[in-house]
Order: C-alpha cells, then sequence, then structure tokens
C-alpha cells in the first residue's frame, strides 16, 4: 500500500464517519465557488484553509460585517470587501490549490484573544490510547490562529486557561469532555492510520463550553509542552517516543 493521505479532508472523513464525533466536527467542505457561497449565506464567520500544510499557513477568515460587506483576515491584515462574488474572487486568488471552507467556531478567549486547546493522545505497542499532554494555545494580539511561533501567541496550562476565560462551565467537566472527544477521534483515525502511535489534536472550545475538534496531526510539535513552568507532562510524553 502506498503512502496514506495526511490531508485534512481525508482525517475528517474519517471522523465524520464515527457518529460519536459528528456533533464535535464543525461544518467543513472541499472549496468551490459554491460551497464558498453556501457557507457565507450559513454562517456570520468562515475559515478558508489548506487541506494540507500545518501551523496554521494560509488560513483566512471571512467575517460578515453587515449586508453586503465581509471583513477578510489573513494573518493580521484585514480587508472589507463589498459583495459576495467580489469577496470569492478575493479570497480565491489568495488560495493555493486544494483547500477547505469551514464553519469558524467562536472560540473562548482568555484576555480578548481566541485560545484553542493541543491534546495530544498516544499508544504503546499493547496497549490503549491515552492522553498524555493538553495545554492552550493563546493566540497573539490582531491575530485568528492561535499557532504560537506565527501568530507570537503564548501558551497556558489548560485549567488556568479555562478559569481566565468566559467559559461558563467548570474547568473538569470541559476537560474530561476534551479528554473523551480525542480518544474517540484517535481510536477512530487509527483504523486508517493503522502505524500511528500519537495524535496531536488542536480543539476548541466554544463560549457555551461546547468542545470541537478543529484539526489531528499526525506529526504533532511537542516543544509546546516544553514551554509550560511544569515540565511532566512534556517528559511524559517523551517517554512514549522511546
Amino acid at each position: 500500500m502506498g503512502k496514506k493521505s495526511e490531508s485534512k479532508w481525508t482525517k475528517l472523513k474519517i471522523m465524520r464517519a464515527r457518529a460519536s464525533l459528528s456533533g464535535a466536527l464543525p461544518r467543513t467542505s472541499l472549496f468551490s465557488r459554491r460551497s464558498f457561497l453556501s457557507f457565507l449565506s450559513r454562517y456570520s464567520k468562515v475559515i478558508a484553509k489548506p487541506a494540507s500544510g500545518s501551523g496554521g499557513a494560509g488560513v483566512i477568515m471571512i467575517k460578515q460585517k453587515k449586508k453586503n460587506a465581509y471583513l477578510v483576515q489573513r494573518g493580521a491584515k484585514r480587508k472589507t470587501i463589498r459583495g459576495k462574488q467580489s469577496t470569492y474572487r478575493y479570497v480565491r486568488r489568495k488560495l493555493g490549490t486544494r483547500y477547505l471552507i469551514q464553519k469558524r467556531i467562536s472560540l473562548a478567549k482568555v484576555g480578548g484573544r481566541p485560545f484553542d486547546v493541543r491534546v495530544m493522545v498516544q499508544k504503546r505497542n499493547g496497549s490503549d490510547w491515552k492522553v498524555t499532554g493538553m495545554l492552550a494555545k493563546v493566540a497573539g494580539k490582531g491575530y485568528i490562529i492561535t499557532n504560537v511561533k506565527r501568530s507570537g501567541g503564548y501558551v497556558l496550562p489548560l485549567s488556568t486557561a479555562i478559569a481566565r476565560s468566559n467559559i461558563p462551565n467548570s474547568s473538569s467537566a470541559v476537560i474530561n469532555r476534551l479528554r473523551r472527544i480525542a480518544l474517540l477521534a484517535a481510536r477512530s483515525l487509527s483504523s486508517y492510520y493503522t502505524a500511528q502511535r500519537v495524535f496531536g489534536f488542536d480543539m476548541g472550545i466554544d463560549a457555551k463550553g461546547k468542545v470541537w475538534i478543529i484539526e489531528a496531526n499526525l506529526r504533532p510539535d511537542i516543544t509546546l509542552f516544553a514551554k509550560l513552568r511544569d515540565k511532566s507532562m512534556y517528559h511524559t510524553i517523551r517517554s512514549y517516543r522511546t
């Protein structure tokens, strides 16, 4: 068998096939003129992102400001465009070959900045999947993406981020939901990526405390965990790789 596809679209389809995960996946489609216009009519905020790649590269947010006016943001740059068709043409010119269009999750915020959660799920030969690390990635000022390096953001212990955020639920309830969904997702993906021993999930918590899977990474960067003052999760994650 050849190399298995690592595209976000492939991983999404695998996860979407499991009924228990479908409610945790933001509505997503392959980018086309038709899907773009449909998503823009249905949602106040949408994201266009590459079907492959990582680190928040190439992510564009489109947000309806008022009737027939749209804010397009890439990195920290923003531009307002009038009309859906003009917005589509502008965004299309910025895209590479294969892109996805996705409903934008209104992420919970710390200090006015959105954050998402990196959840590490790992296994050793002969053992079941286990959550080995969780932390919050807070976006840099003015950015929509939470990639720490790209946006100039920072990491926080997850319980600290939840306590400082606008999430109404207790941190333990939210963390338990994140853990349960991440384990379900790892088991689902491992039926296709059979040699895989690690997944790094980027997960979102919205302002109501609902948990979402934004992305699944096959080669997650573990150095994020070395940035935390408490290095115990970093050491646990590394111990699974030896």
